[in-house]
């Protein structure tokens, strides 16, 4: 059939055909993007779908595209029947692309974390938000704003720790140390003050522990070897915001310290604390 090229008119009609097509393809691609727009998609499995669709349609449309190519078309049949070696390369090359598109519908449908989750992989340790899965991969956002691109069959095979799990909830814990001589009592209100009327703080407390339990408990951590040990923790709605809730609590507790002459047990007294334990 090659010598029907020689006819201009002939060629110019498979040229046609082919840009067509892929002018198709383009154009129900966006009409595809901008359908799918309008509806709330921004769920790991709406992202799967949409990715796996998004492929198909271009999979589909230079299928297409390829059989608008008589001669092309003919060549590629006749070779792939003719050498069962290529087929098994394809098929070969093929495993781990699948191995991804399978372990991406598994996560799409077991949903261990959902796009916006803060997560951190224990294995690889890495740590950051879910911004998107595609067929092949998902991509985390890291604290400095780069993305890691993860394979699905990597990433459906580590140990995960989802902040946003269940219960989105966080908390941190707001450690201070404070000399000896300083009222351990005060130090102690002033912390459950400061955390529990900060903003963000949210009050975990059950209907049952309301009467009996303190809004914010603080603990004697430890009769360290540098003063007494207080802890409390700082809950918030979710992790997003716990981080900067935490260092206004610290900054106010600091503060508060100074005002009411609680001392924080500093450089200078643990050096001077060392030395004479080395008398």
């Amino acid at each position: 059939m090659m010598q029907y090229f020689i006819y201009s008119d002939y060629l110019i009609w498979i040229i046609m055909r082919v840009v067509v097509t892929i002018v198709t393809t383009l154009l129900v691609t966006k009409i595809f993007h901008k359908i799918w727009n309008l509806f709330d998609t921004n769920t790991l499995h709406q992202k799967f779908i949409y990715n796996v669709l998004h492929v198909a349609i271009w999979t589909i449309g230079i299928i297409v595209t390829l059989q608008r190519i008589p001669q092309f078309a003919d060549a590629a049949v006749a070779l792939v029947a003719g050498s069962g070696i290529i087929a098994l390369t394809i098929g070969l090359a093929a495993q781990e692309s699948l191995s991804n598109a399978l372990n991406g519908l598994f996560i799409s449908i077991s949903k261990p974390f959902e796009v916006g989750d803060r997560i951190h992989l224990v294995n690889a340790n890495i740590t950051g938000f879910v911004e998107d899965i595609t067929i092949r991969h998902t991509v985390i956002r890291t604290f400095m704003n780069s993305r890691i691109i993860i394979p699905n069959s990597v990433i459906n095979q580590e140990l995960i720790e989802n902040s946003n799990f269940c219960n989105p909830q966080a908390s941190s814990f707001i450690d201070v140390i404070v000399t000896y001589d300083s009222d351990i009592k005060i130090a102690c209100d002033i912390m459950a003050r400061v955390i529990g009327d900060h903003e963000n703080f949210i009050d975990t407390r059950t209907i049952e522990q309301l009467e009996t339990d303190p809004k914010v408990p603080v603990f004697v951590r430890t009769l360290g070897l540098y003063g007494v040990e207080l802890r409390a923790s700082m809950w918030t709605a979710n992790i997003a915001n716990n981080f900067a809730a935490c260092s206004d609590v610290r900054k106010s507790i600091f503060y508060e310290f100074k005002k009411a002459g609680i001392c924080i047990a500093s450089g200078k007294i643990i050096d001077s604390l060392i030395q004479r334990s080395n008398i």
